[in-house]
Protein backbone atom coordinates (compact mmCIF):
# COMPACT_ATOMS: atom_id res chain seq x y z
CA UNK A 1 0.00 0.00 0.00
CA UNK A 2 1.53 3.45 -0.80
CA UNK A 3 -0.17 7.06 0.28
CA UNK A 4 0.62 10.45 -0.09
CA UNK A 5 -0.25 13.19 2.02
CA UNK A 6 -3.48 13.96 -0.69
CA UNK A 7 -4.79 10.94 0.32
CA UNK A 8 -7.93 10.11 1.98
CA UNK A 9 -9.84 7.13 3.19
CA UNK A 10 -8.60 4.13 5.81
CA UNK A 11 -7.57 1.21 5.98
CA UNK A 12 -7.36 -1.91 9.01
CA UNK A 13 -5.84 -4.96 8.84
CA UNK A 14 -5.70 -7.53 11.91
CA UNK A 15 -3.08 -7.79 13.76
CA UNK A 16 0.00 -10.91 13.76
CA UNK A 17 0.24 -12.40 16.66
CA UNK A 18 1.45 -11.57 19.58
CA UNK A 19 5.22 -11.31 20.45
CA UNK A 20 7.33 -11.03 23.31
CA UNK A 21 8.46 -7.39 23.86
CA UNK A 22 11.71 -6.54 22.33
CA UNK A 23 14.13 -4.37 25.28
CA UNK A 24 15.02 -1.34 23.87
CA UNK A 25 18.81 0.18 23.84
CA UNK A 26 20.92 3.01 22.93
CA UNK A 27 20.39 4.79 19.37
CA UNK A 28 22.82 3.57 16.99
CA UNK A 29 24.51 5.64 13.67
CA UNK A 30 25.54 2.77 11.07
CA UNK A 31 28.70 4.34 9.41
CA UNK A 32 31.10 4.01 6.64
CA UNK A 33 34.29 6.20 6.22
CA UNK A 34 33.83 5.51 2.04
CA UNK A 35 30.36 7.57 2.58
CA UNK A 36 32.72 10.64 2.21
CA UNK A 37 34.78 9.58 -0.92
CA UNK A 38 34.08 12.00 -3.72
CA UNK A 39 32.18 9.63 -5.81
CA UNK A 40 30.47 11.04 -9.51
CA UNK A 41 27.21 12.21 -8.55
CA UNK A 42 25.67 15.67 -8.81
CA UNK A 43 27.74 18.64 -7.38
CA UNK A 44 25.36 19.31 -4.48
CA UNK A 45 25.37 16.32 -2.92
CA UNK A 46 28.74 16.05 -1.46
CA UNK A 47 30.70 13.98 0.86
CA UNK A 48 30.57 16.90 3.72
CA UNK A 49 26.71 16.26 3.96
CA UNK A 50 27.66 13.11 5.97
CA UNK A 51 30.62 14.64 7.55
CA UNK A 52 28.75 17.50 9.17
CA UNK A 53 26.33 15.25 10.37
CA UNK A 54 29.25 12.65 11.80
CA UNK A 55 31.19 15.26 13.63
CA UNK A 56 27.73 16.51 14.89
CA UNK A 57 26.72 12.95 16.17
CA UNK A 58 30.51 11.57 17.27
CA UNK A 59 30.71 11.51 20.82
CA UNK A 60 27.16 11.10 21.27
CA UNK A 61 26.22 7.49 19.64
CA UNK A 62 27.92 4.42 19.28
CA UNK A 63 29.42 4.16 15.47
CA UNK A 64 29.14 0.47 13.91
CA UNK A 65 30.45 -0.03 10.94
CA UNK A 66 28.65 -2.10 7.99
CA UNK A 67 29.09 -4.31 5.15
CA UNK A 68 28.66 -3.70 1.46
CA UNK A 69 25.64 -5.75 0.13
CA UNK A 70 25.76 -8.02 -2.66
CA UNK A 71 24.34 -8.21 -6.23
CA UNK A 72 21.69 -10.37 -4.72
CA UNK A 73 20.42 -7.98 -2.29
CA UNK A 74 20.70 -5.56 -5.27
CA UNK A 75 18.44 -7.61 -7.21
CA UNK A 76 16.08 -7.91 -4.49
CA UNK A 77 14.39 -4.59 -5.87
CA UNK A 78 16.71 -3.99 -8.83
CA UNK A 79 16.94 -5.14 -12.50
CA UNK A 80 19.81 -6.71 -13.24
CA UNK A 81 20.08 -3.93 -16.38
CA UNK A 82 20.22 -1.38 -13.63
CA UNK A 83 22.59 -2.70 -11.20
CA UNK A 84 25.52 -3.24 -14.54
CA UNK A 85 25.07 0.34 -15.25
CA UNK A 86 25.83 1.76 -11.88
CA UNK A 87 29.18 -1.07 -12.00
CA UNK A 88 30.65 0.86 -15.27
CA UNK A 89 31.37 3.77 -12.72
CA UNK A 90 33.52 1.42 -10.21
CA UNK A 91 34.10 3.85 -7.41
CA UNK A 92 30.50 4.69 -7.40
CA UNK A 93 29.13 1.34 -7.28
CA UNK A 94 31.39 0.68 -4.44
CA UNK A 95 30.18 3.12 -2.32
CA UNK A 96 26.26 2.72 -3.27
CA UNK A 97 26.67 -0.97 -1.98
CA UNK A 98 28.16 -0.20 1.06
CA UNK A 99 24.98 2.40 0.93
CA UNK A 100 23.07 -0.51 0.95
CA UNK A 101 24.34 -2.53 3.65
CA UNK A 102 24.43 -0.03 5.71
CA UNK A 103 20.57 0.49 5.34
CA UNK A 104 20.54 -2.99 5.59
CA UNK A 105 22.43 -3.50 8.78
CA UNK A 106 20.40 -0.33 10.42
CA UNK A 107 16.88 -2.09 9.78
CA UNK A 108 18.44 -5.67 11.14
CA UNK A 109 19.56 -3.23 14.12
CA UNK A 110 16.29 -1.78 14.61
CA UNK A 111 14.34 -5.47 14.31
CA UNK A 112 16.54 -6.68 17.22
CA UNK A 113 15.43 -3.63 19.36
CA UNK A 114 18.07 -1.06 18.66
CA UNK A 115 16.60 1.96 17.34
CA UNK A 116 19.29 3.15 14.36
CA UNK A 117 20.50 5.69 12.07
CA UNK A 118 21.71 4.97 8.88
CA UNK A 119 24.22 7.81 7.99
CA UNK A 120 24.76 7.23 4.37
CA UNK A 121 25.06 8.53 0.88
CA UNK A 122 24.32 7.67 -1.68
CA UNK A 123 20.80 8.17 -1.23
CA UNK A 124 17.78 6.20 -2.43
CA UNK A 125 14.40 7.00 -2.69
CA UNK A 126 14.50 8.40 -5.79
CA UNK A 127 15.74 4.94 -7.66
CA UNK A 128 13.25 2.71 -9.23
CA UNK A 129 13.64 -1.09 -9.67
CA UNK A 130 14.63 -0.20 -13.26
CA UNK A 131 15.87 3.29 -12.74
CA UNK A 132 17.19 5.88 -11.28
CA UNK A 133 17.60 9.74 -10.87
CA UNK A 134 18.52 12.47 -8.18
CA UNK A 135 21.33 11.71 -7.06
CA UNK A 136 20.22 8.12 -6.03
CA UNK A 137 21.70 4.83 -7.67
CA UNK A 138 20.40 1.73 -5.44
CA UNK A 139 17.51 2.39 -3.04
CA UNK A 140 18.87 1.87 0.45
CA UNK A 141 15.21 1.71 2.21
CA UNK A 142 13.21 -0.33 -0.73
CA UNK A 143 16.25 -2.99 -0.35
CA UNK A 144 16.49 -2.74 3.43
CA UNK A 145 12.84 -3.30 4.30
CA UNK A 146 12.52 -6.18 1.59
CA UNK A 147 15.63 -8.19 2.91
CA UNK A 148 13.79 -8.81 6.11
CA UNK A 149 10.34 -9.18 4.76
CA UNK A 150 12.10 -11.88 2.68
CA UNK A 151 13.39 -13.55 6.03
CA UNK A 152 10.07 -13.84 7.16
CA UNK A 153 10.45 -11.48 9.83
CA UNK A 154 8.05 -8.04 9.54
CA UNK A 155 4.73 -8.43 8.66
CA UNK A 156 4.05 -4.60 7.95
CA UNK A 157 6.85 -1.71 7.70
CA UNK A 158 5.51 1.50 7.22
CA UNK A 159 7.90 3.76 5.61
CA UNK A 160 7.74 7.32 6.46
CA UNK A 161 9.08 9.70 3.66
CA UNK A 162 9.82 13.11 4.68
CA UNK A 163 11.86 14.40 2.32
CA UNK A 164 11.11 17.24 0.11
CA UNK A 165 10.96 15.64 -3.00
CA UNK A 166 8.38 12.83 -3.43
CA UNK A 167 10.11 9.13 -3.03
CA UNK A 168 9.05 7.90 -6.54
CA UNK A 169 11.46 5.15 -6.26
CA UNK A 170 10.42 3.92 -3.13
CA UNK A 171 6.39 4.21 -4.25
CA UNK A 172 6.88 2.58 -7.30
CA UNK A 173 8.80 -1.04 -5.97
CA UNK A 174 5.97 -1.40 -3.35
CA UNK A 175 3.09 0.36 -5.29
CA UNK A 176 0.08 -1.91 -4.33
CA UNK A 177 1.14 -4.36 -2.06
CA UNK A 178 -0.05 -4.81 1.59
CA UNK A 179 2.61 -5.46 3.50
CA UNK A 180 4.36 -2.09 3.31
CA UNK A 181 2.93 1.12 3.63
CA UNK A 182 4.88 3.85 2.22
CA UNK A 183 3.47 7.56 2.96
CA UNK A 184 5.12 10.51 1.50
CA UNK A 185 4.47 13.70 3.39
CA UNK A 186 3.94 16.38 0.79
CA UNK A 187 2.23 19.49 2.62
CA UNK A 188 4.37 23.02 1.84
CA UNK A 189 3.25 24.19 5.51
CA UNK A 190 4.95 23.62 8.64
CA UNK A 191 1.84 23.32 10.84
CA UNK A 192 0.21 21.01 7.43
CA UNK A 193 3.55 18.92 7.08
CA UNK A 194 3.35 18.15 10.97
CA UNK A 195 -0.53 17.14 10.87
CA UNK A 196 0.01 14.88 8.42
CA UNK A 197 2.50 12.97 10.02
CA UNK A 198 0.27 12.87 12.96
CA UNK A 199 -2.37 11.57 10.63
CA UNK A 200 -0.09 8.51 9.16
CA UNK A 201 0.72 7.68 12.09
CA UNK A 202 -2.21 7.35 14.95
CA UNK A 203 -4.24 5.71 11.36
CA UNK A 204 -5.96 2.28 13.08
CA UNK A 205 -2.93 0.25 11.14
CA UNK A 206 -0.57 -1.93 12.80
CA UNK A 207 2.68 -1.94 12.06
CA UNK A 208 5.70 -4.55 12.85
CA UNK A 209 8.46 -1.79 12.21
CA UNK A 210 8.45 1.84 11.32
CA UNK A 211 11.40 4.01 9.15
CA UNK A 212 11.97 7.08 8.43
CA UNK A 213 13.28 8.20 4.64
CA UNK A 214 14.93 11.53 6.63
CA UNK A 215 15.34 13.91 4.03
CA UNK A 216 16.70 17.60 6.08
CA UNK A 217 15.77 19.70 2.99
CA UNK A 218 12.10 20.54 4.23
CA UNK A 219 14.43 22.75 6.71
CA UNK A 220 13.63 26.81 6.58
CA UNK A 221 16.90 27.29 5.22
CA UNK A 222 17.18 24.51 2.71
CA UNK A 223 14.98 24.00 -0.71
CA UNK A 224 11.92 23.39 0.83
CA UNK A 225 11.65 26.35 3.49
CA UNK A 226 8.98 24.45 5.74
CA UNK A 227 10.66 23.02 8.69
CA UNK A 228 12.07 24.48 11.74
CA UNK A 229 15.23 22.54 13.57
CA UNK A 230 12.92 21.63 16.65
CA UNK A 231 10.75 20.35 14.25
CA UNK A 232 12.76 17.14 13.12
CA UNK A 233 12.94 16.28 17.44
CA UNK A 234 9.03 16.65 16.90
CA UNK A 235 8.69 14.01 14.16
CA UNK A 236 11.66 11.68 15.53
CA UNK A 237 9.66 11.74 19.14
CA UNK A 238 6.02 11.32 16.71
CA UNK A 239 7.79 7.98 15.42
CA UNK A 240 9.14 6.60 18.92
CA UNK A 241 5.79 7.35 20.72
CA UNK A 242 4.17 5.11 17.65
CA UNK A 243 6.72 2.43 17.34
CA UNK A 244 6.69 2.06 21.67
CA UNK A 245 2.75 1.36 20.99
CA UNK A 246 2.39 -0.64 18.51
CA UNK A 247 5.86 -2.43 17.41
CA UNK A 248 7.64 -2.96 20.41
CA UNK A 249 9.94 0.52 19.68
CA UNK A 250 11.07 -0.96 16.36
CA UNK A 251 11.96 2.22 14.46
CA UNK A 252 15.30 3.55 12.21
CA UNK A 253 16.01 5.73 9.82
CA UNK A 254 17.98 6.27 6.88
CA UNK A 255 19.82 9.57 4.85
CA UNK A 256 18.06 10.85 1.70
CA UNK A 257 18.68 14.39 1.39
CA UNK A 258 19.77 17.88 2.74
CA UNK A 259 22.15 20.29 1.71
CA UNK A 260 22.00 23.39 3.92
CA UNK A 261 25.70 21.98 5.07
CA UNK A 262 25.45 24.72 8.44
CA UNK A 263 22.92 23.04 9.80
CA UNK A 264 22.46 19.85 8.53
CA UNK A 265 24.10 17.90 11.00
CA UNK A 266 21.82 20.00 13.88
CA UNK A 267 19.08 18.37 12.18
CA UNK A 268 19.76 14.98 11.72
CA UNK A 269 20.69 15.46 15.81
CA UNK A 270 17.23 17.01 16.76
CA UNK A 271 15.71 14.06 14.74
CA UNK A 272 17.46 11.56 16.73
CA UNK A 273 17.33 13.04 20.01
CA UNK A 274 13.54 12.45 19.43
CA UNK A 275 14.18 9.24 17.74
CA UNK A 276 16.01 8.09 20.82
CA UNK A 277 13.22 9.11 23.09
CA UNK A 278 11.82 5.95 24.69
Amino acid sequence: MVITDKSSGSASYLPKGHEAPVPMKQLAIVYHPRYEEDYPTASVETPERVRVIREELNGKYEFITPQAASEEDIVLVHTRPLLQEVKQEPLLFEVASLAVGGAMHTAQLAWEGIPSFALIRPPGHHASPASHWGFCFFNNMAIAVERLIREGKPHRVLILDIDLHFGDGTHNFFQGRSDVVVANIQEEERSSFLKKVAEVLNAAVPYDLIAISAGFDRYCLDWGGTLEMDDYRILGAMVAEKAASSCHGRRFAILEGGYYLPHLGKNARSLLEGLAAA
